[in-house]
């Protein structure tokens, strides 16, 4: 559920009420400007305890899951991007992750050259997806197209060609899992 507090429709509360995963969680998506790799020299700068959270532009959530992991972060915690492709990603991992799964199973087997095209081409033409359909697609085509890259063109059209990966692989259950867990 999206709080009402939450000022953008592109805007992710987080559910405090699951604290704890066995699993670590992490990034699911790539994304430009990720933090991942830069954490340990971050790690200094984050505030050992606070009130409120709010991440402007999460993007793939590297900062924000490290917080999660370590324990630090506060109840209310807000998670936002300018991408509502990104945002709806993140609220389908949080709320529909099963299905979500299911989807990207589905992706993975039937994943070729051509399947990708259909697929990032479902744009461009009048099909309405459901909001978990979006998100399963936006998974796909990160793990699947070129170096990771999330381009759209002036009409807002995903337009990054395939990437060379031999056999990607879409579907990271257990990542997503610890995902699901910390949102």
């Amino acid at each position: 559920m999206v709080s009402s507090r939450v000022p953008s429709k592109q805007g992710l509360p987080t559910q405090p009420d699951i604290r704890r995963f066995p699993g670590r969680a992490r990034p699911f998506l790539k994304w430009a400007g990720g933090k991942q790799q830069l954490l340990a020299q971050f790690e200094r700068y984050f505030p050992t305890n606070f009130k409120r959270y709010f991440e402007p532009f999460v993007g793939g959530g590297a900062v924000f899951f490290h917080l999660w992991n370590t324990g630090r972060l506060p109840d209310d915690v807000f998670l936002f991007d300018n991408s509502e492709e990104l945002i709806n990603a993140y609220k389908a991992v949080r709320d529909n992750l099963e299905e979500l799964i299911s989807l990207l199973a589905v992706h993975e087997e039937r994943h070729n050259r051509d399947y990708y095209y259909a697929i990032r081409d479902l744009d461009r033409q009048s099909v309405e997806l459901s909001n978990v359909e979006r998100a399963a697609r936006a998974i796909y085509l990160n793990r699947t197209c070129y170096n990771g890259l999330y381009r759209v063109n002036a009409k807002g059209h995903f337009n990054v060609p395939m990437g060379s990966y031999k056999d990607p692989t879409i579907l990271h259950e257990d990542v997503l899992r610890a995902a699901s867990a910390a949102l």
